[in-house]
């Protein structure tokens, strides 16, 4: 299980991470290494169970051998407590059930996890930490040190004040922009003609009468 991941390591990624392994996903790891201790009891150990990219759940060596069946049920009520903190109340009454006077068969055992899942589906449950164990894999981005997040707001800051301290435009400057904006608003003026032609239409006016009066009086006197 070269991609495989220890619980344990599991548990503390997804703390880090801000995710904290939710009680269903630890006991169904916990029901699957229960469910491999069926021709050897040993004492399960959060660093001794490997969960593989297919949520497939195998114990290691690291999970030493019980004693007896009362042994193995101890270290999985041990187990319960300490990869979830602080435990819901069900794995408590959970666990409770598991360190009574009761010795639980391998079956029984297996039964009692099962019961605290109900109701179970395996195939979702395995494709679930499958993926848990496919995001752990991936590289965490890089997050900015104490330091450069603190260097990075005294910047901000201090950019924010000095755009507040500067002084806002005068009315002297702003009140030729208002006058246009103003003009914009106004119907636009025809222009007349100016001076200058209206004496040069007038000149050529009053030539044109002058030659054709000329040209009337010459053809009276013939």
């Amino acid at each position: 299980m070269s991609d495989a991941v220890a619980m344990d390591d599991l548990v503390e990624a997804m703390s880090h991470r801000g995710t904290p392994m939710t009680p269903e996903s630890a006991l169904f790891i916990v029901l699957q290494a229960v469910e491999s201790m069926k021709d050897r009891r040993v004492v399960l150990d959060a660093g001794g169970i490997e969960v593989d990219e297919h949520g497939v759940v195998k114990i290691n060596e690291l999970c030493s051998p019980a004693v007896d069946d009362r042994e193995a049920q101890e270290g999985v009520a041990t187990l319960l407590e300490t990869a979830l903190v602080p435990a819901p109340a069900t794995v408590l009454e959970l666990t409770a059930r598991l360190r009574s006077e009761t010795v639980f068969t391998h079956s029984a055992l297996a039964a009692e996890l099962a019961a605290a899942l109900v109701p179970l589906n395996r195939g979702a449950a395995q494709r679930m930490l499958g993926r848990l164990v496919r995001e752990h894999h991936r590289p965490v981005r890089p997050e900015e040190s104490d330091d450069e997040a603190a260097d990075a707001d005294e910047k901000l800051t201090r950019g924010l004040d000095e755009q507040g301290q500067r002084p806002a435009p005068s009315a002297d400057a702003t009140e030729p922009d208002a006058t246009v904006r103003d003009d914009w608003d106004r119907p636009v003026k025809k222009k007349g003609p100016s001076t200058l032609q209206a004496l040069v239409v007038l000149g050529m006016s009053t030539a044109l009468l002058g030659a054709a009066a000329v040209f009337l009086w010459s053809r009276l006197r013939g």
